[in-house]
């Protein structure tokens, strides 16, 4: 492995660092304090130096580490293996009670809710429940996306209808809550709660081909400022389609080979350098509406798993639905 030592000045050499998947290891005086994985070192030890100084135990954990180790690896998969290996053997003494996880956050959806669509934490109510994701900033852009195509909610004040109503941006869903209000049938929730799951949890569903090809004709009538607006919205809206097609076969995915076993999207055995280690997975009793919902502290797990089986055999991974 790689070793830098921790001073004051880390961050200088923060962009030295070498980029693709690294497995990691930060080390104290005594001890190992943090491992992990990660597909940007640099971005990953910014993230922990930004943590410290708002301080709690990512502060206590950065004062006391004096080294940080590292080993590249060509794939995703092997830096998790080596991760897991490491931390199984060595305990590393901030490995449990740090939660990188802790600001992913769900969407969830109700048509029979205020406000209909919002960002959360947990899965705990009646909502339907997609997630989670590693952005809220991503959920926001997605959710703003999706209204103003789509004229969905977007409810960002708790008294309704709003303006956005008035300005003919939102098609005042809200008031068939208030049916005194309510004048037409367009309001009927059964329809939104249809819109809600065409747009939020059907991959397939032609929203983003149907703005790909506005890009397209702008392209073609050679009103290049107004394609180049889309570029980010058709980013934004693939980036979207692709999670939420790893969410409906991550918790199903299995494998099996001579060095790996992976059950319900995580490892449970591997081979690493001639010895063989086994993980327990807890086994959660998800409710109907978390079907899209993983566990905060499984899903980076799931991802690279998943990334790992559709690069190495995409009908494995298809195929993983049941």
């Amino acid at each position: 492995m790689s070793t830098i030592f921790i001073d004051k000045h880390i961050k200088n050499q923060f962009d030295k660092l070498p980029s693709g998947w690294a497995f990691f290891a930060l080390k104290g005086a005594q001890e190992f304090l943090y491992s992990g994985c990660t597909a940007n070192l640099s971005r990953k030890l910014k993230f922990l130096q930004d943590k410290a100084e708002e301080g709690g135990l990512y502060k206590d954990m950065w004062k006391e580490a004096e080294s940080l180790s590292w080993t590249s690896y060509p794939q995703g998969i092997d830096a998790l293996v080596k991760s897991k290996v490491f931390a199984l053997e060595n305990a590393p003494l901030y490995q449990h009670r740090l939660m990188p996880w802790a600001n992913y956050a769900y969407l969830a959806l109700s048509a029979a809710n205020y406000p209909f669509i919002t960002v959360t934490e947990q899965t705990n109510e009646e909502w339907l429940y997609v997630g989670p994701f590693r952005s809220r900033f991503f959920l926001a852009d997605v959710i703003d996306t999706f209204s103003r195509i789509l004229k969905l909610p977007y409810c960002e004040t708790s008294n309704y209808p709003c303006e956005k109503f008035d300005r003919d941006i939102c098609r005042g869903w809200c008031l068939s809550l208030a049916p005194a209000k309510e004048s037409v049938n367009e309001h009927s929730l059964k329809k939104l709660d249809a819109l809600l799951k065409e747009a939020y949890i059907h991959p397939e569903n032609g929203i983003l081909e149907m703005v790909q090809k506005e890009r397209d004709n702008y392209f073609n009538e050679l009103e290049f400022e107004k394609a180049d607006l889309l570029d980010d919205e058709i980013d934004l809206l693939a980036n979207y389609r692709d999670w939420l097609n790893f969410l409906f076969v991550a918790k199903k995915l299995e494998f099996e080979s001579d060095t790996l076993v992976v059950q319900e999207g995580r490892i449970i055995m591997c081979k690493h350098e001639n010895r063989e280690y086994h993980f327990p997975i807890s086994n959660t009793d998800f409710r109907d509406n978390e079907t899209l919902a993983l566990n905060l502290d499984t899903v980076d797990e799931c991802r690279i798993i998943y990334d790992y089986l559709t690069k190495t055999s995409k009908s494995l991974a298809a195929g993983a639905v049941s």
